[in-house]
């Protein structure tokens, strides 16, 4: 109390010049203090709502990821029981028995070959040539190959040649598990 009885004592003690330069100096120090405050709240505010919104990106990136884990957890579900049900599936016998079907001869060099796909599976990839093909039998080869659930078309490509007649380049692929000895 004795510091405030003598600050109230000064003040009255001093003439209206010197009363009216304290209290403009005390009016802009406290404007300043209210200023610096009001700056470095609105700063907080500022980074506060900036890291929000990066948490919410994140958060939404999450939730993407987690609903790609899970749609990926049902295909791998999926394909683990084909693959089970298809233990003896060999791509190479599949293709041939696949041609004398649908009647069709490939032209020479097709074989499998073995592509790693991740940890867990490889691909067995065969391409194959079909040259002189027309439009309907290209159809139904593509609704047959369709049509099996072990096999997909990795790649298709299809050229028109002199004779009108269509030539189709197919990738065949189907997945396999991973050997133990790799």
């Amino acid at each position: 109390m004795d510091v405030l009885n003598k600050i109230a004592t000064y003040i009255q003690n001093l003439d209206r010049k010197q009363f009216q330069r304290l209290l403009l100096i005390s009016l802009l120090a406290t404007a300043m203090i209210i200023g610096m405050l009001t700056y470095f709240v609105q700063q907080q505010k500022s980074d506060l709502i900036a890291y929000i919104t990066q948490l919410h990106t994140l958060t939404d990136k999450s939730f993407k990821i987690i609903a790609e884990n899970k749609k990926m957890a049902k295909e791998e579900q999926r394909l683990k029981e084909i693959l089970d049900k298809n233990k003896d599936f060999s791509m190479k016998g599949f293709f041939e028995q696949f041609c004398r079907e649908q009647n069709i001869v490939p032209e020479q060099g097709w074989d499998a070959r073995t592509e790693s796909v991740n940890e867990k599976f490889d691909e067995m990839v065969l391409p194959a040539t079909f040259k002189g093909l027309n439009t309907e039998k290209l159809t139904k080869i593509i609704e047959a190959l369709d049509k099996k659930e072990i096999v997909y078309i990795k790649a298709l490509t299809i050229r028109n040649d002199e004779e009108k007649k269509i030539n189709a380049e197919i990738t065949l692929a189907t997945k396999k598990y991973k050997t133990l000895l790799e």
